[in-house]
């Protein structure tokens, strides 16, 4: 391919004194690409003076007023009012009140649910606003996925009574008529595992009531709120039932939550996150008693779809925020961008953007394709369950990733508050274990491979692949074919080995499962823009792709045998002494 064509317009990151002065939709390329090319054209531009709209809000008066919330406004919960009586509320500070009026107003819950759309308004359009409010506001961005994640569970399996009353206060732009949602899951003794969880729901009447405790809950004041709680004597997960809890009944009276304290964390410190005690909270039954389970692993999978959106969109404002500083500062007599190894850093920080804007778009048009347009079947929601996974694990890690390049590149200024990068640095790190760490994604890749995932995921990269046709792609597809039929066998050796040994490779085998299929649906991605604008830069991306994630060893350690046993860990960790 011939790299030296002639010079294109490009992006002149000068221009700009921060990315604050950027419109984070208009000035983003990669994303207005993706949006282009998978949204319905009647969508497309039904929508698209939105996503302008809140690239200038994001860019603009949402980040500022950020700032404020992470320093010094930051939530606080009011136990009593000045009579002294209980009101248990948490005070917001009025700006990040009016980000979320701006924020809720974009449609990033609504448009789904929009009925004067032209047609059906695919999840995409969505996760496109969802983005773009992450990367100025991440605290803000949790309670909106967990309102997304609400509301598509009542939209799944709520009784139409539950829709008309509840779904519509969630999907609703007025703000004198929207609620937001929250998913509260998480007990002190369960953390990732759910079947441990002790909530009890007893019948009463047309609803239940919920006893026990919250230990994590984030948006913990939420006024709709999805609940799991047991409802019989079943172990585990089997024993749950999901229950939309209200903060306020009917009779305007307020549910018996008490919300006993707020976390004190480390970043996205806009949203409440609160520890909840449940004194018999009225709470009305989703769907079947006996598959609370399994609505809630969906209103997760909706989570990770938006947690490994806000570790992309983190890296995203990480990139144009170190570009900008970069073709500004000037050290040993040249701008720093000038210097190689800076243009290394920010080459592959974009390339990881690409890689994983490439996995993002296969998994919410899947998404779209299973929960949208309703042509589910077996193998491609097996698939959906696997880039749900890969996606939230890589795109979370990236964010973090990116963030502290991003700090580096600034240098000591980096470290200063003044300037964004500490807080996106704090705020990227909880997406990682949001909803899942690298760990639980890399079981649940595995556990779904062990259920016939692999077959769905091999045969979408084969059909990716053979769809390559271009010269120009010729010898990167070649070197990614070899590539997959290592990825086969990779998986095939695992699902061989124990039991033991399956848990220790299996966040090995995720790696280069997420590498793989990046590589290659960046492959057809670039084969688009040869064909549709003959744009080479994507093949470039792709080609730098390949160097960094394929010039390892080739197994990554997956065919050998675990390093770390249970014996070396008593010695290493334990300080067990090791016999020689």
């Amino acid at each position: 391919m011939d790299v030296k064509a002639k010079e294109r317009e490009g992006i002149h990151y000068e221009k700009w004194e921060s990315g604050n002065d950027a419109n984070w939709y208009t000035d983003d390329p990669i994303l207005q690409r993706y949006a282009a090319r998978y949204l319905p054209e009647a969508i497309f531009h039904y929508v698209e003076h939105s996503f302008h709209e809140t690239g200038r809000l994001a860019a603009g008066p949402i980040d500022r007023r950020a700032v404020h919330t992470d320093r010094e406004g930051a939530p606080r919960l009011i136990r009593y009012n000045r009579k002294g009586e209980e009101i248990n509320e948490v005070w917001y500070n009025e700006g990040y009140r009016q980000t979320v009026r701006e924020g809720y107003g974009t449609g990033v819950v609504a448009y789904r649910y929009d009925k004067n759309a032209p047609e059906k308004v695919p999840f995409l359009v969505n996760a496109v606003l969802l983005y773009l409010l992450c990367e100025a506001e991440s605290g803000f961005t949790c309670p909106v996925g967990l309102s997304q994640s609400a509301a598509f569970v009542l939209e799944k399996f709520g009784s139409e009574e539950q829709r008309k009353q509840y779904l519509s206060r969630l999907a609703s732009t007025n703000p004198e008529q929207h609620a937001e949602g929250a998913t509260f899951l998480t007990e002190i003794q369960g953390g990732s595992d759910v079947g441990a969880a002790q909530t009890v729901a007893v019948k009463n009447g047309d609803h239940y009531l919920l006893t026990g405790e919250k230990w994590f809950a984030s948006n913990c004041d939420a006024e709709i709120a999805i609940v799991l709680a047991r409802v019989n004597d079943k172990p585990g997960t089997r024993g749950l039932g999901l229950f939309l809890m209200p903060r306020t009944l009917s009779d305007g009276t307020r549910n018996h939550i008490t919300i006993r304290r707020l976390k004190d964390k480390l970043g996205v410190r806009a949203v409440a996150s609160g520890e909840l005690i449940l004194n018999g909270a009225v709470g009305y039954l989703i769907g079947d008693e006996n598959k609370g389970f399994k609505y809630m692993a969906e209103a997760l999978n909706v989570s990770r779809l938006g947690t490994a959106l806000a570790g992309l969109a983190l890296a995203r404002r990480s990139f144009l925020e170190a570009a900008v500083y970069t073709s500004h500062r000037e050290a040993f007599g040249s701008r720093i961008q000038n210097y190689p190894m800076v243009q290394e850093t920010l080459a592959d920080m974009i390339t990881e953007i690409e890689a994983g804007w490439a996995i993002a778009a296969q998994m919410i048009r899947l998404f779209d394709q299973v929960h949208t347009y309703g042509q589910e079947n077996e193998q491609e929601y097996a698939l959906l369950r696997i880039l749900l996974s890969l996606a939230k694990y890589r795109c979370s890690e990236l964010g973090v990733s990116a963030a502290k390049s991003a700090l580096e590149l600034h240098g000591g200024n980096g470290y200063i508050e003044e300037y964004v990068t500490p807080r996106l640095l704090r705020d990227a790190i909880v997406n990682p274990v949001w909803e899942g760490t690298a760990n639980i994604q890399s079981l649940e890749t595995l556990k779904t491979l062990q259920k016939g995932g692999a077959l769905p995921f091999l045969s979408d990269l084969q059909n990716t692949l053979a769809g390559i046709t271009l010269p120009e792609l010729l010898t990167a597809k070649h070197a990614l074919e070899v590539e997959v039929n290592r990825a086969e066998r990779m998986i095939e050796h695992v699902l061989r080995q124990d039991e033991y040994t399956q848990s220790a490779q299996a966040k090995k085998l995720a790696d280069f499962m997420y590498d793989i299929y990046t590589a290659v649906h960046l492959a057809e991605e670039a084969q688009h823009d040869i064909r549709e604008a003959r744009d080479g830069r994507r093949a470039l991306a792709l080609e730098h792709w390949i160097r960094l994630v394929f010039d390892n060893a080739p197994d990554r350690g997956i065919c050998s045998p675990p390093a770390i046993n249970k014996d070396v860990f008593q010695s290493l960790v334990c300080f067990q002494k090791q016999e020689v």
